[in-house]
């Protein structure tokens, strides 16, 4: 097996942090949350919205991405925004295998509609597609590989492994 980390994409509600900790436990890798990461160090991610502002979480999700990405052999689930910044892409890129996690628009919004999440508490369904969009370009852009999450979790973790083996 490749000794790159994995590295997981996708819209929010794609299911990364699900299918990371599936994945890491299928292949007996460190799973390592890059939201996780930074509520551990900074604090939650809504008060880092709400105090700091999303420039200063991008900054901090840039900072990560120099050190995780050289960590070895993981289980990257990242954030929605995770690539938005060129620099967070550079250090992905040829460092880690990119899977982005696609599903469809109107799945991913069932399962965000709820949540606390800053971008869903301040933007309509209908700019929430606005994004989605234009994050599916960057997404697909940086993608090694695109994986169906839209059905059953096994599916998914099966799918990925026999391709990550090979």
């Amino acid at each position: 097996m490749n000794n790159s980390p994995i590295l997981l994409c996708g819209f929010m509600g794609a299911g990364k942090t699900t299918v990371g900790q599936a994945l890491s436990q299928r292949l007996g890798l460190p799973l390592l949350d890059t939201d996780a990461i930074i509520e551990a160090q900074h604090g939650p991610i809504p008060q880092i919205f709400a105090q700091q502002g999303e420039a200063v979480f991008r900054q901090m999700e840039a900072q990560l991405a120099q050190t995780i990405t050289k960590q070895g052999p993981a289980v990257i689930s990242t954030g929605g925004g995770f690539l938005l910044s060129q620099e967070v892409q550079r250090c992905v890129q040829g460092s880690c295998r990119v899977i982005y996690l696609a599903v469809p628009f109107e799945e991913c919004y069932r399962r965000i509609a709820q949540s606390s999440r800053p971008l869903v508490k301040n933007n309509t369904k209908e700019q929430l597609a606005q994004i989605y969009a234009h994050r599916d370009a960057l997404y697909r852009q940086a993608a090694t590989w695109v994986e169906d999450n839209s059905g059953d979790l096994e599916k998914t973790i099966d799918s990925i492994v026999g391709r990550v083996a090979l």
